[in-house]
Formats: C-alpha cells, sequence, structure tokens
C-alpha cells in the first residue's frame, strides 16, 4: 500500500507565513488615508458654504444648514470606506490563507494521484490535512480562524447562518453602545453599506494575522497517510 505524504518543508511554512504578514503590511500603508475624516468632512462642508453665489437675498443660515447635512453625509461615506477598509482587509487575509492551504494540498497531492482539475474545495482540502493525522481542531490557532471563517462569510452574506454562529462567540461584533439593545447587523441590514453593521476592530484583524501565522508554526514537519484511504474517503462521500 503506497503511502502519501504532507511535507511541511519549513523555508514553505515561513514563506505563507511571510506571505500573511504582507497583509499587514499593506493594511497599515494604506490606513493614513482615513485618519483625518472629520477634518476631510469639516472641510468639504467649509467649501460648499464658501463658494455658495451669495447676494443681498441669500439666506445664510440655510446655506450653512445644507452645507452641513452634505458635510455629515460626506464623512458617513468616508466612514463606511473606513470601516470596508478593515473588512475588506480581513476577507482578503482569509482567502490568502485557505487558498494557501488548498494549493498546498494540491502539490502535495499530486505526486500520488491525477487532479482532473486544478483546485479543491476548502473542506476537501481539510478532509485530506485529516486524512494524515493533521486535525485542524487540535491545533491552538484554529479556534480564531474558525471565527474569522464566520466573519468573512457574514462580510459577503450578511445576516445568514454564520452570521447567526458568529453571534455566539461574538456578540460584541453585533452591539453598539449608541443603541443599546439593538443588533447592528439586523439595524443596518448589509455589511458593506454601512459602518455600523458590525463592530470590528483593528485588533481582531491583528489577532486574526497571528491565528494564521500560527497555524503553519504548528504544522508537523511531516503526516502519511495512504492512497486507498483518501480514494475510498473520497468516493464514499459521492
Amino acid at each position: 500500500m503506497e503511502k502519501t505524504l504532507l511535507y511541511f518543508w519549513k523555508p514553505l511554512m515561513e514563506k505563507f507565513k511571510k506571505e500573511l504578514s504582507m497583509v499587514e503590511d499593506y493594511f497599515n500603508r494604506t490606513k493614513p488615508i482615513f485618519d483625518n475624516i472629520e477634518k476631510e468632512a469639516y472641510d468639504y462642508a467649509h467649501s460648499l458654504y464658501s463658494s455658495y453665489p451669495v447676494d443681498e437675498y441669500t439666506d445664510l443660515f440655510s446655506v450653512a444648514e445644507s452645507a452641513n447635512e452634505e458635510g455629515m453625509e460626506f464623512y458617513d461615506t468616508l466612514k463606511t470606506m473606513k470601516s470596508n477598509h478593515l473588512l475588506m482587509t480581513i476577507s482578503m487575509l482569509y482567502q490568502i490563507w485557505e487558498q494557501q492551504l488548498i494549493k498546498f494540498t494540491i502539490q502535495e497531492m499530486e505526486h500520488y494521484l491525477e487532479f482532473n482539475y486544478r483546485a479543491l474545495c476548502f473542506g476537501e482540502a481539510k478532509k485530506i490535512f485529516e486524512l494524515h493525522g493533521v486535525r485542524f481542531d487540535n491545533t491552538k490557532s484554529w479556534k480564531k480562524i474558525k471565527e474569522l471563517r464566520l466573519l468573512v462569510n457574514t462580510i459577503k452574506h450578511g445576516d445568514g447562518v454564520s452570521a447567526k454562529k458568529l453571534r455566539k462567540i461574538r456578540p460584541d461584533f453585533f452591539e453598539y453602545d449608541v443603541i443599546k439593545g439593538t443588533d447592528t447587523l439586523q439595524f443596518a441590514g448589509a455589511v458593506l453599506l454601512d459602518s455600523y453593521s458590525l463592530q470590528v476592530k483593528e485588533k481582531d484583524l491583528n489577532d486574526y494575522l497571528e491565528a494564521t501565522k500560527n497555524f503553519w508554526s504548528e504544522m508537523p514537519e511531516k503526516a502519511y497517510s495512504d492512497i486507498e484511504t483518501i480514494i475510498y474517503a473520497f468516493e464514499e462521500n459521492k
């Protein structure tokens, strides 16, 4: 019976971790764009007020009120963009980690099996790991990565099955001090259209970065299975 091997070559694991760290670098280089959104909104409102054509019949109070309202709308737009910048970075982090997992699995298994397609789904890659004795549940990082998966699905699909599961482990994502007792996702109706829909913080991104990198650090050097076990497991699910 031919053995199969998942070889977690240390330089490759370090390469994966470096790729994940690039997400952090990207975020840190781009987030200063949103550092002064309050001032930007104020300047925008002030420019509208200052550039308004004035004559003896102009109601300056109405002009100021209108400029202020547009400034507030502009601020809300910038705040939503700032929130989405964080959420999209978190989504990108997860997608990179998942693609690392899938590509690694395909490259290792191609030594033993012929693939009719160039991609596996996440569940299939996870199953191959488990058939080699590498159970995600046994890693310290999986709890946080599982949370990350639920969050990314919630970002993509809104208030669905993943959001319900996420509420149980991170109720703080759905709570906002100003509107206590209100589920912010249900209140907002969508994730990327309102900055108040999910109360995700930059610290959460940092926690997910650490978890995805630690996942590769926790892998054994080598993990074994055999071709018959793998083929049987996948045929059984057909």
